[in-house]
């Protein structure tokens, strides 16, 4: 797991997904602001890369050995892997808006689906997790059973752990903030003062 976290991180440097600013603060959804952002679109116009992540993404899951009923993409970024995931997995489809549609049924969740199915959820990467909490309340409304989250990168924020502890489930990421970090030393992306300037201030979040 550690060679697919590293493998994972440096592909996200390469393609200028992850691009990390230790004395140029990104904002974020939530209203933080911090040296990290991302962007997990990209992979998708690199068929190789795609590829690639798509594989760990896959062993991922199969290796966690939860036993699941449909596959959810969360709007937006989840979805595109979500889909793919669920091609070649073989599974069933839906996906969670971020609000209902502004028209027709107005549809939180798009795709068929069945009282007490078991889901597991695919986000593009956790932050704050305030989009994992999102679907897993609309997931239970719709009296679905999410019962893991998957994504590509994790940030290791306290309230996005606090959002899985609650609700019991149970998150797994291909690569991590501190990963990213060391793996920009390594490749030269960034000084050693700099990924400890980036360390203090995921410290000084907790």
């Amino acid at each position: 797991m550690q060679t697919i976290r590293k493998d994972v991180a440096r592909q996200l440097l390469d393609l200028k997904c992850v691009q990390l600013s230790p004395n140029d603060y990104f904002s974020y959804a939530s209203g933080l602001k911090g040296p990290i952002y991302c962007d997990n679109r990209k992979v998708l116009s690199y068929p190789k890369e795609r590829s690639n992540l798509i594989k760990a993404l896959k062993e991922l899951i199969l290796n966690s050995g939860i036993e699941y009923d449909v596959i959810a993409g969360l709007a937006t970024a989840g979805v595109p892997y979500a889909s793919i995931l669920a091609d070649h997995l073989e599974k069933p489809l839906i996906y969670i808006r971020s609000k209902p549609k502004g028209h027709g049924q107005k549809n939180l969740i798009e795709g068929e689906y069945s009282s007490g199915q078991k889901i597991i959820l695919i986000e593009d990467l956790v932050n704050q997790g305030s989009s994992v909490q999102k679907g897993i309340e609309a997931s239970k409304e719709q009296s679905l059973d999410p019962i893991g989250c998957f994504s590509i990168v994790d940030y290791q924020m306290e309230p996005a752990k606090k959002v899985f502890e609650e609700n019991k489930i149970p998150f797994f990421s291909l690569t991590n903030f501190f990963e990213l970090v060391e793996t920009a030393k390594d490749i030269s992306y960034l000084t050693d003062q700099e990924c400890q300037n980036l360390v203090k201030w995921h410290s000084s979040l907790v």
